[in-house]
């Protein structure tokens, strides 16, 4: 595996891949709600400060709450937001580790999984089935690890406008491509978007008789 340090976008999400250690944590845009709790909540505690005396009781009591909930919570969610990660995948401890993400704040851990218990990874299309007219206008792919239980874990997927489903599988691959680098083990993925997936194909158009 590269050395370099490399950033994939997913959808919601951002893969951030490091010699040793892959992070796939909530993408940059995840820090604005928090950060807006945050704000409100320092809002709730400086108007408690400044208008005391002018202030009805319970709202007085409503705002101190509203803050006392706001500032430590949405802090604790912007800084996972910023530094956290959903999915830790670490080739010094040789385990993959999905965190809970409680209120957004990644606390705790919800499964490990060691090398040895992981089987292979995949990456395929969640949105293979046509609707109606034809194919459906957005292409969604997944990168998936398969357990030696037969359980599915999700890393991330890949949203994108139909007509650029080829670079969205090439994204999905490069994740799957190292992470099965990274643990040793063997992926199963397409190896191009079918060209009949890419374009539709054109209908001829009966041919005029000349001369009528």
């Amino acid at each position: 595996m590269s050395s370099q340090r490399r950033e994939i976008d997913l959808h919601r999400r951002v893969c951030v891949i490091d010699a040793g250690r892959i992070d796939i944590r909530p993408a940059r845009s995840a820090a604005i709600a928090p950060l807006i709790s945050f704000g409100l909540g320092v809002l709730a505690f400086v108007a408690v400060v400044y208008w005391l005396e002018t202030l009805p009781f319970p709202l007085v009591l409503l705002l101190m709450g509203a803050a006392l909930l706001l500032v430590p919570l949405s802090g604790m969610g912007f800084v996972y937001s910023v530094y956290g990660a959903n999915v830790v995948i670490d080739g010094a401890k040789q385990s993959a580790v999905w965190q809970q993400g409680m209120m957004g704040m990644g606390v705790g851990t919800q499964e490990v999984v060691p090398f040895g218990k992981i089987e292979r990874l995949e990456v395929g299309e969640t949105s293979s089935e046509s609707q109606e007219g034809g194919s459906q206008d957005f292409a969604q792919y997944e990168v998936t690890l398969l357990k030696t239980s037969g359980r599915r874990l999700s890393l991330g997927q890949i949203t994108v406008p139909r007509y650029a489903a080829g670079a969205g599988l090439a994204r999905a691959r490069e994740v799957g491509e190292a992470v099965a680098a990274l643990t040793g083990k063997p992926l199963v993925a397409p190896a191009d978007e079918p060209v009949g997936r890419r374009r539709r194909r054109r209908r001829r158009r009966p041919a005029v008789p000349t001369g009528v």
